[in-house]
């Protein structure tokens, strides 16, 4: 069984400890990605999908702007970017720095998010940072490599009608985030099929590699991570009153909600099942552990009285009693097999 790493981009991200604040400096492992800019310009009537090399080549007046920027690895850009649109640097280091838990913030003329992406690809599960920005009229999304969970949402947008071309940055907000959190249900399935393989294991065989109860309480720790706080920063963010909350689009957002309660249960009864496999797991080494003990223990007591009649008798005395009779050492042995021979019975039979 293969397992990947989910805790893998923390444990290989560059060192940023002792870095001034604002310091764009990419920390995930995607290095070598070539960076994208991908833009949909919308309205009701039309959707127009297009590749730019830089922000010069785009008019943002008019429509709904879409701008999708993949690979977060040229900090120039990013920092060319936050200065085009007036982001602040600290926010900027948020985008770079994949370690970020994930949030919604309102800043003073932008919304601000960070969600932890996770999806299936060829029947393994994938992590990746996204980051958004909204403001007036443009929505950005920053994320570290080709690949994510929005090909739904830019369906929507390249067909005629329907709520997303109709409405404005703010319903794409949360169609994108709706769309992150749809498929976190096939990555816990996944991880409960994951799962379910090496509680088998364990059924048939008795034992298995601790590695893969490791790797799957990894997994389960980085979606719990990755789920709590958005629930939060979600319930914080419909509260208040902004630009960016149409409060008709409430019930969307509670239906969001749900799902995440939904996930946050299901991973609550996942970490339950792992925590008692990996408990017995660890009761079943304990016990070998416990037998073989046992073991020596038994085999020091039964040759503890035999070492005491050996060092008796063995002490170079010259007056020993019994040391001239000829079948001294035959007694001396005899006594010695029925002194072993009755503790290991007592061993064996005698005790409750």
């Amino acid at each position: 069984m293969n397992f990947k790493d989910p805790l893998s981009v923390f444990q290989q991200k560059k060192q940023t400890v002792g870095e001034a604040p604002g310091t764009l400096s990419y920390t995930g492992i995607h290095e070598n990605i070539e960076v994208t800019i991908e833009v949909y310009a919308y309205d009701e009537a039309a959707c127009e999908h297009f590749i730019v090399k830089d922000f010069s080549e785009v008019d943002l007046v008019g429509k709904n702007y879409w701008i999708n920027i993949t690979g977060l690895n040229d900090v120039t850009l990013i920092r060319e970017i936050g200065e085009k649109f007036d982001l602040h640097l600290m926010d900027l280091e948020d985008v770079v720095h994949v370690s970020q838990r994930s949030k919604i913030e309102l800043k003073e003329s932008y919304l601000f998010s960070i969600i932890k992406m996770m999806y299936l690809r060829n029947d393994e599960i994938r992590h990746e940072h996204v980051s958004i920005f909204v403001k007036d009229n443009v929505l950005m999304t920053f994320q570290e490599t080709e690949g994510d969970v929005f090909d739904g949402v830019r369906s929507r947008l390249e067909k005629n009608g329907g709520r997303t071309r109709a409405r404005g940055t703010d319903y794409l907000f949360y169609s994108l985030l709706d769309a992150v959190v749809d498929h976190y249900f096939p990555v816990v399935s996944k991880s409960y099929e994951q799962f379910s393989e090496v509680e088998m294991a364990v059924l048939e065989t008795g034992s298995t590699d601790m590695t893969d109860i490791y790797q799957l309480r990894k997994e389960l720790l980085y979606m719990v991570n990755a789920i709590s706080p958005i629930k939060d920063a979600i319930t914080g963010f419909t509260r208040e009153v902004s630009d960016y909350f149409n409060p008709q689009d409430a019930p969307y957002y509670s239906d969001v909600m749900d799902h995440l309660n939904q996930l946050t249960e299901s991973l609550k009864s996942y970490r339950e099942m792992i925590t008692s496999l990996y408990e017995m797991q660890m009761a079943e080494k304990s016990n070998a552990l416990n037998k073989t003990m046992m073991t020596l223990t038994i085999f020091s007591v039964i040759f503890i009285p035999l070492s005491f009649l050996a060092g008796v008798f063995g002490m170079n005395f010259v007056h020993f009693p019994g040391l001239s009779f000829p079948y001294a050492f035959h007694i001396f042995a005899g006594a010695c097999v029925v002194i072993g021979a009755g503790m290991w019975g007592y061993f064996k039979f005698g005790r409750d």
